[in-house]
């Protein structure tokens, strides 16, 4: 992939995590810049929106809250934010919530961890199509990563493996073989 361009991806997860839109822009894009341009293209209802903090802006939530009204926005707040009157109110309730409950607890009351599905979703397109797109023209780079998300939206449909741990670990095994002994 040329060092001028950079992926956009939103993954929505209903019951398998499927690519639901994607954007391919130029480097000099922000990330917050394109929330209108992937809200567009989701053609289904949205219960739960989880993003980085690179997101936290008042245009982010009034985007995601135009498109989406129902559905819960956790952003964690940037680290330079205030509380202030004027900001979303749902970014302000994330705000408060966020530093009223600590960030563990926060991240776990809101079901943060859900945003790793989004990020799996990245890494599989990565290494099953690959990190560099072939075509030369911008228009043909769009194209060519939007076949590719939707092969990988074939894959998922075909089935996901199922992953789960088999043993403990070694330390843990050690650990409770000391435990039985006392």
């Amino acid at each position: 992939m040329p060092d001028h361009i950079k992926r956009q991806i939103l993954s929505s997860i209903a019951t398998k995590p499927l690519i639901q839109s994607a954007v391919l822009t130029h480097k000099n894009v922000m990330d917050d810049q394109v929330v209108d341009a992937l809200c567009t293209q989701f053609t289904e209802p949205v219960e739960h929106i989880t993003a980085d903090k690179m997101y936290d802006t008042d245009a982010v939530f009034e985007t995601l809250d135009a498109y989406f009204p129902l559905a819960d926005i956790i952003i964690p707040p940037k680290d330079n934010t205030f509380a202030d009157e004027s900001h979303h109110p749902k970014r302000m309730m994330a705000f408060i919530s966020y530093f009223a409950l600590g960030v563990t607890r926060w991240q776990r009351s809101k079901h943060y961890g859900r945003r790793n599905v989004s990020e799996t979703a990245m890494q599989r397109y990565k290494k099953i199509i690959g990190t560099k797109l072939h075509s030369r023209k911008f228009n043909n780079q769009q194209q060519e990563m939007l076949i590719g998300c939707g092969i990988l939206n074939r894959f998922t449909q075909l089935g996901m493996p199922s992953s789960f741990r088999v043993a403990l670990s070694y330390q843990k095994t050690k650990y409770l073989e000391y435990c039985n002994k006392a």
